[in-house]
């Protein structure tokens, strides 16, 4: 046996990233913190307003459900550095349709987002916001403007609950070609905080430092002690 058979072997978990299959809304992750969102996204066409504001913070999954609504709803999902390029004449065409605008909070054409609001009233089509914050709490000039937005029906993709921080660990490991043993699942439930940026971040992390390691709950703990983002419901030295 030579000297590199003596050695042992490192068990190697791949580094490589893959795109996921997209997502209709019938296969998003419902769990009690986006429920009342996703079948608010679902009960279209027999919305009750023409205009509804979808909220959620970063990485919450925003355009995502944007994308399968627009999918759903047969319409168009536009950003909102297009949107705020666009004519008027074309404004007028996409007000009698089923349409979104993902992370409108940053839109800056003001007389854009006004007429969108305006026309898609009077034209009988849908319209989506999706944003960080509530539509009321956007810097906006234009009175009436201000005035729509705080009369805006919203929904919540709300802060991840425990199912929902184990669906995404395992969802943004998978990406990754990690696995997420049992325990170091158990662990970072009890520890990691709860918001979407930080589930993705702790795993983008984890990802960079693995190195040919397993994913233990010792190099967990050492993820989150680099990220200095350890939230721990209790104590304890024996993990």
């Amino acid at each position: 046996m030579t000297a590199s058979e003596d050695k042992p072997k490192k068990s190697r978990q791949l580094k490589l990233d893959f795109p996921e299959s997209v997502l209709t809304l019938e296969t998003l992750s419902v769990t009690a913190c986006n429920r009342t969102a996703i079948a608010t996204l679902k009960r279209w066409p027999d919305w009750r307003m023409p205009a509804l504001a979808l909220v959620g913070g970063p990485k919450s999954g925003l355009t995502t459900a944007a994308a399968a609504w627009t999918e759903h709803a047969g319409g168009v999902l536009l950003s909102a550095k297009a949107f705020d390029k666009l004519s008027h004449k074309k404004l007028e065409k996409l007000a009698s349709q089923p349409f979104a605008i993902d992370v409108a909070q940053d839109v800056r054409n003001e007389d854009n987002l006004l007429s969108a609001i305006n026309l898609t009233a009077r034209a009988g089509g849908s319209l989506l916001l999706t944003g960080n914050t509530a539509p009321a709490q956007w810097r906006v000039k234009l009175p009436d403007l201000a005035s729509r937005l705080k009369s805006m029906t919203l929904v919540e993709l709300a802060p991840p609950d425990d199912e929902m921080v184990s669906i995404r660990l395992k969802r943004a490991m998978k990406r990754r070609y990690l696995k997420l043993p049992s325990e170091v699942e158990t662990y970072l439930l009890a520890r990691i905080e709860r918001s979407y940026i930080a589930i993705e971040t702790f795993v983008e992390n984890l990802h960079e430092m693995i190195d040919g390691r397993e994913v233990t709950v010792p190099l967990s703990r050492e993820v989150l002690d680099e990220l200095d983002g350890t939230r721990p419901l209790f104590e304890d030295e024996d993990d």
